[in-house]
């Protein structure tokens, strides 16, 4: 029997941040155990990366083919159910491991593994909670389908452990689950690539530089207000010395280059990037702009961290818990485009009259960062996790 299966929900090649820490964790439990990762064929929006790139990040590890399955519509609703053959091809490989790790997927999926638990008893299944566990639309389908999932999770509790990135979250579901169940362990990145970035400077050295990263939705980037925070601070302070970066792409594209046109010399956007070329965008800016209506992590703001950026951000869940009583973090009071005017405007007033603390405050977040958000941290919290698990009988 194999040591560890990573199953991720949905294809690899969407390339965002799940598929990001599955990458990781398995890549980085591979040095350890014998690990397999396995993904689906479901699609969440454009892809990507490509197999290539894929098999690159794997570094050898091995990669089953992906689960298949079937895609059909009920007027503007999607429904995905994996054939039945495929259920019985991944029941073979959770039967053939040890360990089985999840992160948290529709329903139907969950409701797969809580089957695959009577099935292999021998197995220990770990689920992930990586994102939202509620959104403020009180009776919206992400509501429904979470709370559904917790409390069918809270029926098969003999093989299962909850894993969470946010203690915010381990709170809230030890309400359902035994408190020795329900680990919270940090989502760790491969950071060395950041933290040894340098900055180029021969661009734009004499302007404060703005970067947002990440997709252009509002629902839960809260882009929206964003846009429109900027726009005010470009309209009310023409002579300021900005200029702003977008490593973005999403629905609200149309509304970014609306503001492109109206400020062709302060704003671009470079859309997807590669993981080099990313990183070399955050190494030329100086500030990161950190708007979502809620987010248990943040993995953006690790990576800018990492490249020795100041944070102007939103008070979400993970935000708090990563940037409490930083100084390099300027929290806005409440997501609004006057709010993000105003502390655009605080941090610029900073960067003009004391450009000796702002390099001090860059350097501290990076020297923090690196000290408690390094993949290598977070797989020896999984291993010492494993560990355990494996010799428990609960």
């Amino acid at each position: 029997m194999k040591d560890i299966l990573v199953f991720n929900p949905v294809a690899l090649e969407n390339g965002r941040g799940g598929e990001f820490f599955s990458i990781e964790l398995a890549t980085g439990l591979n040095n350890f155990y014998e690990v397999t990762l396995i993904d689906t064929n479901r699609f969440i929006g454009k892809p990507l990366f490509s197999k290539k790139e894929i098999k690159k990040k794997l570094k050898g590890i091995e990669s089953k083919n992906q689960i298949k399955y079937a895609k059909f519509h009920i007027f503007n609703l999607e429904f995905n159910f994996p054939y039945p053959w495929e259920i019985v091809r991944l029941y073979k490989l959770v039967k053939n491991h040890k360990i089985i790790y999840i992160a948290i997927s529709n329903f139907k999926t969950d409701l797969i593994f809580m089957l695959f638990s009577k099935l292999h008893r021998q197995g220990k299944f770990v689920i992930g909670y990586h994102k939202p566990l509620y959104t403020e639309k009180k009776f919206s389908l992400y509501n429904l389908k979470y709370r559904l999932t917790i409390l069918f999770f809270s029926i098969f509790k003999k093989h299962f452990y909850h894993h969470t990135i946010s203690r915010h979250a381990k709170k809230y579901l030890e309400r359902f689950y035994e408190n020795d169940k329900v680990i919270f362990l940090i989502e760790g990145l491969e950071l060395r690539d950041f933290l040894s970035s340098k900055r180029d400077e021969n661009k734009r050295t004499n302007l404060l530089n703005f970067l947002y990263v990440g997709s252009l939705d509002d629902e839960h980037k809260g882009v929206g207000i964003l846009l429109k925070g900027i726009e005010k601070f470009l309209e009310e302070n023409k002579n300021f010395e900005v200029h702003f970066d977008f490593c973005a792409f999403g629905p609200l594209e149309p509304e970014l280059t609306k503001l492109i046109e109206k400020y062709p010399q302060k704003i671009v956007n470079y859309g997807f990037l590669s993981r080099e070329k990313l990183i070399e965008c955050y190494s030329n800016n100086d500030v990161f702009l950190f708007s979502s209506r809620r987010e248990p992590f943040g993995r953006v703001i690790i990576e800018a961290l990492a490249t020795e950026k100041v944070i102007i951000c939103s008070k979400t869940i993970g935000s708090v818990e990563i940037l409490r009583n930083k100084e390099f973090a300027f929290f806005l009071k409440e997501l609004t485009p006057d709010e993000i005017k105003n502390k655009m405007i605080e941090v610029y007033n900073l960067w003009k009259k004391n450009p000796n603390k702002i390099n001090n405050l860059m350097k501290s977040a990076k020297n923090y960062i690196a000290q408690s958000y390094s993949i290598d941290k977070e797989i020896d919290m999984f291993r010492k996790l494993f560990n355990e698990i494996t010799v428990s009988n609960k």
